[in-house]
This record gives C-alpha cells, sequence and structure tokens, in this order.
C-alpha cells in the first residue's frame, strides 16, 4: 500500500512503535543465529581489563552514554551479518568506537575478500568496479579502515563535539 492509499486520518507509527519492531526484529535474529548468552558490560569490561577492542585505549566505566567514551559492547561478528550473542563473540568498546565501526567488519583473509567481491559482482551498477578489484588491497584497505589509529583518531573527534556541544 503505497502513501496515497493510506487513510488520512491514520496517525504516522511513533518512533517507539517503529523502535519496538526494530528491537523484535533483532532478537528474532539472534535466536536464529544460535546461542544467545546473558552477560553484563562489567563482565565483559572485567575480561577485557577495560580496554576497548577497536581503539586499544582505557574505557572508563564511570562514564554513561550519551558520552563516546562510555563503555559499550561490540559484537566481534555483527548480529546482521550471523553472529551470535554470545561471549566469546563481544569485546568491550567505548559507545563512539562502536558506533564508528556500525556492522562493518574488516577483511582477514583473500578469500574473505573474493566473497565479498563475489556479491559486488552480483549488484549491475557495482560490477565494473567489482571487476577492478584485487583480494590483497581489499584486505590491505579494510584492516588499515578498521586499524586502532583510526578509531581512536574518530572518537577524538566525537569527544570534542560531544564536549562543545555541552552534553
Amino acid at each position: 500500500m503505497s502513501d496515497a492509499d493510506m487513510p488520512a486520518d491514520l496517525p504516522a507509527p511513533r518512533r517507539s512503535e517503529a523502535k519496538r519492531a526494530q528491537d523484535r526484529r533483532r532478537r528474532e535474529r539472534m535466536r536464529t543465529n544460535g546461542s544467545v548468552e546473558r552477560y553484563t558490560a562489567e563482565e565483559i569490561g572485567a575480561r577485557d581489563d577495560w580496554i576497548c577492542g577497536l581503539c586499544q585505549d582505557p574505557v572508563d566505566r564511570a562514564r554513561q552514554h550519551p558520552d563516546p567514551r562510555s563503555p559499550s559492547i561490540d559484537h566481534v561478528r555483527a548480529i546482521a551479518v550471523g553472529g551470535t550473542d554470545t561471549r566469546d563473540n563481544v569485546r568491550l568498546t567505548h559507545w563512539g568506537c562502536n558506533h564508528e565501526r556500525n556492522d562493518s567488519t574488516p577483511l582477514r583473509t583473500a578469500e574473505e575478500a573474493e566473497a565479498q567481491r563475489a556479491v559486488l559482482l552480483r549488484i549491475p551498477g557495482l560490477r565494473a568496479y567489482a571487476e577492478s578489484l584485487n583480494a590483497e588491497d581489499m584486505v590491505r584497505r579494510s584492516q588499515a579502515f578498521h586499524s586502532p589509529e583510526r578509531y581512536r583518531a574518530r572518537l577524538a573527534r566525537r569527544v570534542e563535539r560531544h564536549e562543545r556541544e555541552g552534553r
């Protein structure tokens, strides 16, 4: 049904309803991806010595969201791409580093790069680009993109903006 077909007197869905639907889809994805374990940020923080798994800097457990330096749990292999919600698939990060990473996962092997390239080859608008890619270069660029130095620099910019806005 298009917007034109919707009755004019129906209210637009509230953000909270959309968020609940998004949360339901995520929980369902977690269940279908495999086992789910209960854990806390304190538990994972203690295991990881309160060091961010992305930028490798210390995480201050006293900070709270929305401070970009606050503790956050990151799924190493994102739930969206089949990762499990288990202790062995999570790590402690700064919220800002985790947000920067989003669901992007670094390529580690030429085989992973080739699999990604194969997906790009199936998209008509990206076929020429994908044909120009080299697996080893893809891995190298991905590793550089996901370097601790880059996460550290991005976090510093987020912190500066957070403090400038007086949050």
